[in-house]
C-alpha cells in the first residue's frame, strides 16, 4: 500500500512539473509611472504594469516582485501581494508601488542630462507568484519611451 501511495505522489509531482514547464512566461510591460510621494531620502511611485497571458489557461497571480532600470541604472524596486487573475489569452493592469532613494534619482538625472532628448531605455524584471500549486514565473522586458512626448 505504501508503494502505491508513493508511486501516486511521484506521478502527481511529475504532472505538476510538466504543467509548470508548459506555461509560457507572461509579458509584463510598463504602462504608466507616476510620482506619489517625495521626501528627502525616499521617493515613491505608482507603477501600472500590463500583464499579458499568452497561455490557454488563466493565470491566478497572487503577488509579484520587480525592479525597474532606466538607461541601465536601477530606479527602484517594488513588491505587491495584490491578487489578480489574468484570463487565458488576455491581459490585466496591475498597479504596484515602487520605492527609490535620493542617490538613484541623482543617477537618473545625470542620465537624462546626457541623453539630450533621446528616448530612454528601460528594463523591467522580476517574478510573478502564481497560486501555490503553480510556483513562480520570472519575467523580463526591455523597451523605450520618450519623456518629452
Amino acid at each position: 500500500m505504501r508503494k502505491i501511495v508513493a508511486l501516486f505522489f511521484v506521478i502527481l509531482l511529475n504532472g505538476c512539473a510538466a504543467l509548470q514547464s508548459a506555461i509560457e512566461t507572461p509579458h509584463v510591460t510598463l504602462n504608466n509611472l507616476q510620482v506619489v510621494d517625495m521626501t528627502l531620502l525616499e521617493q515613491r511611485y505608482a507603477v501600472t504594469l500590463r500583464v499579458q497571458n499568452p497561455n490557454p489557461i488563466p493565470l491566478p497571480i497572487t503577488g509579484m516582485n520587480f525592479q525597474l532600470d532606466i538607461n541601465d541604472t536601477e530606479l527602484g524596486r517594488g513588491v505587491t501581494n495584490e491578487a489578480v487573475t489574468v484570463p487565458a489569452y488576455g491581459e490585466a493592469l496591475v498597479e504596484v508601488k515602487l520605492a527609490s532613494n535620493l542617490m538613484r534619482i541623482f543617477n537618473q538625472i545625470r542620465g537624462l542630462e546626457s541623453s539630450k532628448g533621446q528616448s530612454l531605455r528601460y528594463r523591467l524584471s522580476g517574478g510573478l507568484s502564481i497560486s501555490s500549486r503553480m510556483g513562480k514565473l520570472p519575467f523580463e522586458y526591455m523597451g523605450e519611451f520618450n519623456p518629452r512626448r
